[in-house]
């Protein structure tokens, strides 16, 4: 994928895993502050944005966020999904780190006033609706998802790039390989097999990823299936005097999950970001944040510009007392563009 070819034109959209970026942004800032009040979540998510819109000139920026209870319907199927994390999909739980939850709170704020499309679902993961984007993606259309969460490498494709944000790099079907050591298209393959420590999602046990790339190493060159995987397996155990334990606990599902006989199944319908776990109604909320325009009344620049005083982010920002006129100028290029796709469709 070739943000920079003219062969044909393409618009191009830049979707952010917002929970992913805050935490990034705010554990990689931890020392600004402004009157006693940390601004590094803030501070450091707009500036990560900006510089995305300022290098690659986006048209359109959707924000994905998580809400309260999102995760619920990957719990409700595999009952260990996020055990490690303490997390209630069914009681409303204060904030872990109530520092961080007010600057998300606040980032949600400057984005709906510089025209950033945004949606949070009570029970719904970003990483879904991410998914969900993708899937519905116009043919003129380039996207490049922001996140540290690899499971959205699933997404890849020839016009869908994951920036990885501890990588700084958008990774592509042509880079992919040197980051990884497998085929783009075999990442869901991998973690249905095994597993995903992460979220506490059980694997088959005995497997890693490195047990996968040393007996099926064509794993880095073409897509493969499970039903490839099992009849190699029966190959390689005929020709060998001692069986690998390791490759018959494919075979036999042999799993510490819950997911026992049913691991494959279970695993698919958990981790396949291609086929995300939405509801009707997400889907239709969705459909409509698409497809619709930003009304401009009462989103104002100065409201951002109240905002980043009130905030002190005028202080953290280069260029002295008119470095903010640099710092909004990308985002000034989607509000214009937003507003001129509102003045179409409401003529």
């Amino acid at each position: 994928m070739k943000f920079s070819e003219k062969k044909k034109k393409f618009k191009k959209t830049l979707v952010v895993d917002g929970d992913s970026l805050i935490k990034t942004a705010y554990h990689g800032a931890k020392d600004l502050y402004y009157k006693d009040t940390h601004i590094g979540g803030i501070f450091q998510f707009l500036t990560m944005v900006r510089k995305m819109l300022n290098e690659y000139k986006f048209d359109r920026v959707y924000v994905f966020w998580d809400g309260p209870f999102s995760g619920r319907l990957r719990y409700d199927i595999y009952k260990e999904y996020k055990s490690n994390r303490g997390k209630n999909f069914y009681e409303e739980q204060p904030p872990s780190d109530l520092e961080l939850y007010l600057q998300k709170e606040r980032v949600i704020s400057y984005c709906e006033e510089l025209f950033i499309r945004q949606y949070k679902d009570e029970i719904i993961e970003a990483d879904d609706c991410i998914g969900y984007y993708v899937q519905n993606m116009s043919d003129d259309e380039k996207v490049v998802i922001m996140s540290n969460d690899r499971d959205l490498c699933q997404l890849i494709g020839d016009r869908v790039g994951v920036y990885v944000l501890n990588l700084k790099k958008i990774v592509t079907q042509d880079n992919y390989l040197t980051y990884f050591n497998h085929h783009p298209s075999n990442l869901k393959l991998i973690k249905i097999i095994t597993g995903d420590n992460s979220d506490c999602i059980k694997g088959i046990q005995g497997v890693s990823e490195k047990t996968l790339v040393n007996f099926f190493p064509e794993i880095s060159e073409k897509t493969l299936t499970l039903e490839y995987i099992f009849s190699k397996i029966v190959t390689i155990q005929n020709e060998r005097k001692n069986r690998l334990k390791s490759l018959d606990n494919i075979l036999n599902k042999v799993t510490k999950g819950s997911q026992k006989d049913m691991i494959y199944e279970v695993n698919e319908k958990i981790i396949n970001l291609k086929k995300p776990l939405l509801n009707e109604s997400t889907k239709n909320e969705l459909d409509y944040i698409f497809n619709t325009s930003i009304d401009p009344e009462g989103r104002e620049v100065k409201n951002v510009i109240k905002m980043m005083i009130e905030d002190g982010l005028m202080m953290a920002i280069p260029g002295g007392s008119d470095g903010y006129i640099n710092f909004l100028q990308p985002f000034l290029s989607i509000i214009k563009k937003e507003k001129s796709y509102f003045t179409q469709i409401n003529v």
